[in-house]
């Protein structure tokens, strides 16, 4: 909350020479930011006295201080760690859930049940370091406490203003009325069954969850979010300039067309691309006349692929043929409720028969496409 305060403040310091100059959107914008900056103030002065509350309560972990144990690095990790500290007989039925674990990219609010003071947060926990750009990290992020998110699509403008001279009609802005959508939270889950000889192995539990079930979450989580952007009606779309003629120049070119065509309909700049592995390789080894690579050699890797300077992710989320270009962060965010819960159990169908045990991972999202003007696609045909 306090990043979010910091970012609203200072998109209000940039609007200081317009509002000084009385544009009028420029003071509309303030005053809504002012709103906005006044509510998050109001939520982290909440949400201190709440910790100032629970810390004179002593709802702070002494075990894990006296343990001097670090903080976990991944939700497997976390989930562990619960397990050690309220261990269980496999030889009895059980049911087993850890506290919800919190993506490190996720704003860290007070939680909604701090008031059940038998259940102890642990805000100390992070996800492993991410090796390459997924969808998710394109868009802004945001959390509700209820399932459903209600929003505005600004309408269409019309007119434009315009230099006048003295005496003279000034010409009229109409701005259509905005439209409302709702989005309902989607819960994504999936489980694994284990022996109960593997639980017994702590290590390989935590690999378990964090390299298989979570990875598996994870890619149905980017297929989602990338099929509901597809599907909202209002973004930009291009059928016909791409085919498969085109050249690596002249697909770069026109990704770099998309980009100038957000900023010009949203009015904020392209900050990622969306492209599929097998168009992001035609692009990546096409030479100049020399015989040289366009994106440097063998050895010139990027941290973070790039095209125009805009971050570029590749993934099999979207089609072969499909490129998505958009001012995701400011034009679209991924809402949420919580982060991801892991569970697990014995007594599910006839796992206490065959000493297996259920684990089950799952979380609730929903994408609020707020400006999709600042979207657009380009489609392969042939």
């Amino acid at each position: 909350m306090k990043k979010k305060l910091e970012e609203l403040k200072a998109k209000l310091a940039a609007l200081k020479d317009r509002i000084e100059a009385d544009d009028k959107d420029a003071i509309a914008e303030g005053e809504k930011l002012r709103g906005e900056i006044e509510a998050t103030q109001a939520e982290i002065t909440q949400a201190e006295q709440k910790a100032g509350l629970l810390k004179l309560i002593g709802q702070k972990d002494e075990k894990d201080d006296q343990d001097g144990e670090k903080p976990a690095k991944s939700l497997g990790e976390h989930f562990v760690r619960h397990l050690k500290a309220n261990p269980v007989d496999a030889k009895q039925r059980f049911d087993m859930t850890a506290p919800a674990f919190k993506a490190a990219s996720d704003p860290m609010t007070t939680p909604s049940g701090v008031a059940d003071y038998a259940t102890t947060f642990d805000r100390n926990v992070v996800t492993a370091p991410r090796t390459a750009l997924v969808v998710r990290d394109l868009f802004g992020s945001e959390t509700i406490s209820g399932s459903t998110l209600e929003y505005l699509v600004e309408g269409a403008i019309e007119g434009a203003p315009a230099v006048t001279t003295e005496g003279n009609k000034k010409p009229q802005v109409h701005f259509a009325d905005p439209t409302p959508k709702t989005v309902t939270l989607k819960k994504l889950a999936a489980f694994i069954k284990e022996s109960e000889e593997y639980i017994a192995d702590y290590p390989f539990l935590a690999s378990a969850i964090t390299g298989r079930l979570l990875y598996e979450l994870g890619l149905v989580e980017q297929n989602t979010l990338v099929t509901d952007l597809l599907g909202t009606s209002g973004i930009q779309a291009d059928t016909t300039s791409w085919t498969a003629s085109s050249t690596a120049t002249a697909i770069a070119e026109l990704i770099l067309d998309a980009a100038m065509d957000v900023e010009a309909s949203s009015g904020f700049p392209a900050s990622g691309i969306v492209i599929h592995p097998t168009d992001w390789y035609n692009l990546r080894i096409a030479k100049n006349g020399n015989n040289e690579y366009y994106g440097g050699g063998f050895f010139g890797a990027q941290n973070v692929p790039n095209l125009w300077g805009i971050p570029v992710c590749v993934t099999t989320a979207t089609a072969a043929g499909t490129i998505i270009v958009g001012a995701f962060k400011t034009c679209a965010s991924v809402v949420s409720r919580g982060g991801v819960s892991v569970s697990m159990t014995n007594t599910n169908e006839d796992d206490f028969v065959k000493n297996l045990v259920t684990i089950r991972a799952e979380e609730r999202l929903a994408l609020a496409v707020r400006r999709p003007a600042g979207f657009k696609k380009l489609v392969k045909v042939a």
